[in-house]
């Protein structure tokens, strides 16, 4: 007999440890996806994954079944820790910044020469993480809230539509204008940057 998400959560609060190597069969894969859309980076994602497990195993008991699906459980945990990842390092950055006098900024493009891919990269996302920010600023909050649920909260469209009182069909119809909206409001901003 196979178990139910929820069976198994009940099971490993009672310290059941097949329950949680049958859990972690079958979403872990689910949460390393998620977690590498956010972290980019192999061994940040498995660290994290491993904690979101560790947190499952510890806190099954917090599990509330009528807030939503376990696995939508499981991936707003692996979220809220990817994105505390991402915003330290992100403020870590801004902390070390220094500011640049005018007459350095020849020295300063003769240094970005020599700065590996890495960095580069890291600045390229970071640039693009501004104007995804910014883009996400024009839009009215209503869009704001429904991309929030479908892509940052891990809401199905159904649980946007009980959560909101919204029939499915509007729910599915605001998200894709929502989502036509932002890339109207993304194609403004790139071309302001470039």
């Amino acid at each position: 007999m196979q178990y139910s998400d929820e069976q198994l959560l009940q099971e490993i609060t009672n310290g059941d440890t097949a329950a949680f190597s049958e859990l972690y069969e079958r979403y872990s894969r689910l949460v390393f996806g998620a977690l590498m859309r956010i972290v980019k980076d192999k061994t940040e994602a498995e660290d994290i994954l491993q904690d979101v497990f560790l947190q499952v195993w510890n806190k099954a008991y917090t599990y509330k079944p009528e807030l939503g699906l376990a696995r939508n459980w499981l991936v707003r945990i692996a979220h809220n820790r990817a994105i505390n990842l991402v915003r330290s390092a992100s403020h870590r950055m801004k902390k070390s910044s220094i500011g640049v006098p005018e007459d350095d900024v020849i020295s300063l493009l003769r240094e970005i020469e020599l700065t590996d891919n890495i960095h580069a990269e890291q600045s390229v996302n970071f640039d693009h993480k501004e104007i995804l920010s910014t883009a996400f600023e024009s839009l009215p909050k209503d869009k704001i809230e429904l991309l929030d649920m479908a892509f940052f909260k891990g809401y199905t469209h159904s649980e946007i539509s009980d959560k909101l009182e919204m029939p499915l069909g509007t729910v599915k119809t605001n998200i894709r204008r929502s989502l036509s909206a932002l890339r109207k409001s993304l194609f403004h901003l790139e071309k302001e940057f470039t």
